[in-house]
């Protein structure tokens, strides 16, 4: 938890749904990531480590063994908040481990060719290697799961496809209280996402200068913005700005291929449409036409054209709002406590046929 993305809004939510409930992290960082949690996070020995918080991924060969250090013996119920490698926890038969997954790791099953060839040569071999046993690993301690939570249906079918594994559908909480609509729409459109490739945050760089439109992009990085140029880098910035910038975006554009995609929500709350690729979490989030555009080619000259048609269509700032709601903090706690505690009943009677009541509960209350 060194920053403030959407897993972290999740791990939020869960420790207001338990308030009593101590929090383990890999690393945590209380000036970048969730301030409020400072008092119930326990790191792991990575925290001491020098750079660890500023530059996680260097430790990133660590994060089985960090993960598999805490000792959670005396707890009935663990949740996992994973999408790299927290799920690897180690426990005992007499506890119900609850996996609330936002995807499986990206640079082990989706991304791998691409994560590694952007690596000098000589540092590929190793990484192939590497990125061989984690993947074992991460495949083995799926097992160490009784019931996965996936984020949306992207992450479902991922689940299955990698792990082998079932999963319920819980989609992510949207502090609808928070993000609000109101005040005037500015001559800008906006990115909000971490400056990572798969972002493809290059994409709406391009059709915007490619328009001469005003681009804001916020969410990592360092403030800057060249001479002449419609790209205005924002860097991190506080909750409160966020909103004010999501208010008075024309629209909020999303070019990557997402597993959810909690930004195309939160900006939907603050009565913003979207601009989105159309595959994976968007397709589950975004009413083409309603909500925003759905654009079906990941490409400069696609979202483009999709940013000129948005530009004459008129989007009810009400009815996007409204369906934002339906995916409130509210709405995930109440699915997610149903079925934590489904869970924890079918594990410890250790019949599969409570599986499907637990499905049915947490699949009507999800929606």
């Amino acid at each position: 938890m060194t920053q403030r993305g959407g897993a972290e809004r999740v791990v939020e939510a869960l420790a207001e749904l338990f308030p009593d409930a101590p929090i383990f992290a890999t690393l945590y960082c209380p000036q970048r990531g969730p301030r409020s949690l400072k008092s119930r996070v326990q790191a792991s020995f990575l925290g001491a480590m020098p750079g660890a918080r500023a530059h996680h991924r260097w430790y990133f060969p660590l994060f089985p063994l960090a993960v598999e250090s805490f000792d959670l013996s005396r707890y009935d119920i663990i949740i996992s908040s994973h999408h790299c490698a927290a799920k690897g926890v180690l426990r005992n038969g007499g506890q119900t481990h609850i996996c609330y997954c936002h995807t499986p790791m990206r640079a082990l099953w989706e991304r791998t060719h691409d994560d590694v060839g952007i690596l000098p040569g000589p540092m590929r071999f190793g990484a192939d290697i590497l990125l061989s046993r984690i993947r074992q690993w991460d495949y083995i301690t799926a097992s160490r799961v009784d019931c996965f939570i996936a984020n949306s249906r992207e992450t479902q079918k991922r689940i299955a496809k990698h792990y082998g594994r079932e999963s319920l559908v819980v989609n992510p909480p949207i502090d609808v209280e928070h993000f609000t609509a109101g005040g005037e729409v500015g001559d800008y459109y906006l990115v909000a996402s971490r400056p990572v490739p798969y972002k493809r945050i290059d994409i709406a760089v391009g059709a915007a200068r490619q328009l001469r439109r005003r681009l804001i992009v916020v969410g990592g990085g360092r403030e800057c913005q060249e001479p002449n140029d419609v790209v205005q880098y924002l860097g991190h910035v506080s909750d409160h700005r966020l909103v004010e910038l999501m208010r008075g975006a024309r629209a909020l554009i999303a070019p990557q291929h997402e597993d959810f995609g909690m930004a195309i929500l939160e900006a939907n709350a603050c009565g913003r449409p979207v601009i989105a690729f159309a595959r994976g979490g968007a397709l589950e989030t975004v009413i083409d036409g309603k909500t925003g555009l759905l654009v079906e080619e990941q490409s400069v000259g696609a979202f483009a054209d999709a940013i000129e048609q948005a530009e004459r269509m008129t989007f009810d700032t009400h009815a996007v709002r409204r369906h934002a709601e339906r995916f409130s903090k509210h709405a995930f706690m109440r699915a997610f406590e149903s079925a934590v505690y489904a869970a924890y009943e079918g594990s410890n009677e250790r019949e599969q046929r409570q599986y499907p009541r637990l499905a049915l509960e947490a699949g009507v209350l999800a929606k």
